[in-house]
């Protein structure tokens, strides 16, 4: 199973990029496919990824050079991090250390450097719709 988690703050502006991806994804029937949408990411939620083959995280990442530029990474952790922010790569890590549990990942980012308002709102809509548009191919 593929799961799809968009994660962000929809009072802080841009950082609401992963779950307004997941309100566009929802409008569409997917085989297959768990999409998850939350305020930020908890331990809690690796029961929810049990089952899942491939994991793609969704977020807004800080960048005051690219802003509206879309980023994919792979890289891997080799540690445990349990602070207030939790990110995907520790929530991998904690399906392989604690489930034994090995899926594919990705984290889809969008750059911004506006967490207090979308300051241009026809590229952000651009960018969730190129990221909807690529997550359904």
């Amino acid at each position: 199973m593929r799961v799809i988690i968009g994660y962000g703050n929809e009072l802080r502006g841009e950082d609401a990029f992963g779950v307004a991806v997941i309100k566009e994804m929802q409008k569409f029937s997917l085989k297959d496919t768990k999409l998850i949408s939350v305020f930020q990411l908890t331990p809690e939620i690796v029961l929810e990824l049990l089952d899942a083959d491939e994991i793609i995280f969704i977020d807004t990442c800080s960048d005051e050079k690219n802003h509206y530029s879309l980023s994919c990474s792979l890289s891997e952790q080799n540690g445990l991090n349990l602070s207030h922010h939790i990110s995907p790569k520790t929530i991998i890590y904690m399906l392989k250390s604690l489930y034994n549990r090995h899926p594919n990942f990705f984290i889809y980012s969008m750059m911004s450097s506006s967490f207090d308002e979308i300051t241009d709102l026809k590229k952000y809509r651009e960018c969730v719709d190129i990221a909807v548009k690529h997550l359904l191919d």
